[in-house]
């Protein structure tokens, strides 16, 4: 039985072809209640440090007025965009799963969301740093036009392989944590040192 998770992987790799993703402004490394750290985009109380995330370039502003594929002076630029693009596209597609697990086996959920946050926690200067890359290199209209086209994608995928069928989507939803934390261990592990590169 295939997980609605599963269209994740595929629309990762058509990310490059669309865009999306809005810019953080910061990322704050925060002490939990319990003492763990964690990391999130608002301050979390006095004593708190914003991080530095890798700049995107200290480069002159790209000139958004040249095709894409022109708007790039190295590889390496072209390479940190494309990375940037997999990780929205990692982040729009689990944030798809779950409202669709929310709608449809809601009991199911908060397993999804835990490995959803943990990633984040995980990756978040390499995310924040995706969004000022995709800020950086395309338009505002290229990243509104191309989260519509992945939305739409990914809701036509999600209801394609669910459909109305309950016990399935139920199946589905309980079972995605454990594939989504398999997927993001063992696949496209290089995007995140990828934006990185090339400055």
């Amino acid at each position: 039985m295939r997980s609605p998770f599963c269209p994740v992987p595929a629309l990762v790799l058509a990310i490059p072809l669309m865009l999306g993703g809005p810019a953080l402004a910061a990322v704050f490394k925060c002490k939990a209640p319990d003492g763990a750290t964690i990391f999130q985009d608002s301050e979390c109380g006095p004593g708190s440090q914003p991080l530095q995330a890798p700049k995107a370039g200290n480069s002159p502003p790209v000139d958004l007025t040249q095709p894409l594929d022109k708007r790039f002076k190295t590889p390496e630029e072209r390479d940190r965009l494309m990375a940037a693009l997999k990780i929205a596209g990692l982040d729009l597609g689990m944030r798809k799963g779950i409202e669709f697990c929310k709608t449809h086996a809601a009991a199911h959920v908060a397993g999804i969301e835990q490995v959803y946050n943990e990633w984040r926690q995980q990756h978040a200067v390499a995310i924040g740093t995706a969004d000022r890359l995709i800020e950086k290199y395309t338009t505002t209209r290229e990243r509104a036009d191309g989260v519509s086209d992945i939305v739409a994608l990914l809701e036509q995928s999600l209801q394609t392989r669910a459909g109305n069928d309950a016990a399935r989507n139920t199946d589905n939803c309980k079972s995605a944590p454990v594939k989504l934390r398999s997927f993001l261990d063992n696949r496209h592990t290089d995007i995140y040192s990828a934006v990185g590169s090339g400055r």
